[in-house]
């Protein structure tokens, strides 16, 4: 068969599908029919019996027989003619995928989907995973947390041991939930380079620093701050935070098999977590619902972080401390939601 030079046509590569020998043809139309020929070779095939893959960059597209042989075509543009010739499209996301207009919007669709997923996605999926994560895991996380910031920041505390178990005593009478005692292990240190603050590990251990006691104007301002510390082991957060800020770790370490390797760097990232203002918000909540329990009142938390505010303020600290486990970020905000002033 022969074509005329107006006949759309197209140079290819056939595979019989028997041998690797590449058979040289050309492809036209011949009504509802693909016409192949070449040296020793006639094809005719209904078009409606072909499969055409998708292109990608460069490489040949392929026409594939209904007996598994197939055409490697390389001229995409005179390929595009035959199939205008014929009737035949390409699929509307092929079309898409070589529009200019079509890919930008693709792109900006994509980076939405990945923006909304960071910010709801992720703290979602995190809180629901941290939820399920067994106290053995926590146990050592916490355990090995407290070990680096033995290490690096804390000392034995110099509080009076009679001032140190009252307020123990006190908190347990506090720490308890829905008629449930809330389990916690409480621990004072020195710790020049944190100052007056308080944190809590995942596994409910609170330390409190002497520098946050002094701070403190009596023993219902320290308890507030526990009582909000106490709120932040309740709702996991530091987990949640560890797992939002680990997903392309976590991602690696399920793929590559070795789950070790993330363990052996929780800890440190542990110490490293900024809370966010939900989670403050929560533990804010958190706290206030102990207090009232007790029939004790909200306020002290409010004064304690005025005085918190203030001495970062003077040592020039601006309204985060900048260590291991700040957990006091828009301080005026919380102060001025707990005392009814501020958002919901």
């Amino acid at each position: 068969m022969s074509t005329s030079p107006s006949e759309p046509s197209v140079a290819g590569l056939y595979f019989d599908g028997r041998s690797a020998r590449a058979h040289p043809v050309v492809l036209s139309l011949q009504g509802d029919a693909l016409s192949m020929s070449g040296a020793g070779l006639l094809r005719v095939e209904a078009l409606e019996s072909l499969h055409l893959s998708e292109p990608m960059g460069d490489a040949p597209r392929l026409i594939t027989f209904s007996d598994g042989a197939h055409v490697e075509v390389r001229d995409h543009v005179r390929l595009a003619a035959l199939l205008a010739a014929s009737g035949q499209r390409d699929s509307a996301l092929v079309r898409w995928a070589f529009e200019p207009r079509a890919v930008v919007v693709a792109a900006l669709l994509l980076l939405l989907i990945i923006w909304f997923g960071w910010r709801d996605g992720v703290p979602w999926a995190a809180r629901h995973v941290a939820a399920s994560i067994p106290s053995a895991t926590t146990d050592v996380l916490s355990a090995q947390a407290l070990r680096l910031l033995e290490a690096r920041a804390l000392a034995p505390s110099a509080l009076d041991e009679s001032r140190r178990r009252g307020l123990d005593d006190a908190l347990r009478g506090l720490a308890r939930f829905e008629g449930q005692p809330i389990p916690y292990r409480l621990l004072f240190r020195i710790a020049p380079r944190i100052g007056a603050n308080a944190f809590a590990l995942p596994d409910g251990t609170l330390v409190v620093t002497d520098g946050l006691v002094e701070l403190a104007g009596d023993d219902e301002e320290v308890l507030a701050v526990l009582a909000h510390e106490l709120g932040h082991v309740h709702e996991r957060h530091g987990l949640r935070l560890l797992l939002q800020g680990s997903v392309l770790a976590l991602f690696t370490a399920w793929y590559l098999g070795d789950a070790g390797s993330w363990l052996a760097a929780a800890p440190a990232a542990l110490l490293q977590a900024d809370y966010s203002r939900e989670m403050e918000f929560e533990a804010d909540d958190f706290a206030q619902r102990l207090l009232r329990a007790q029939g004790l009142s909200g306020e002290p938390l409010a004064v304690m972080l005025e005085k918190l505010q203030a001495a970062r303020a003077g040592a020039g600290q601006g309204d985060a401390a900048g260590t291991w486990l700040d957990s006091h970020p828009r301080t005026a905000e919380r102060i001025a939601r707990l005392r009814g002033r501020g958002g919901g």
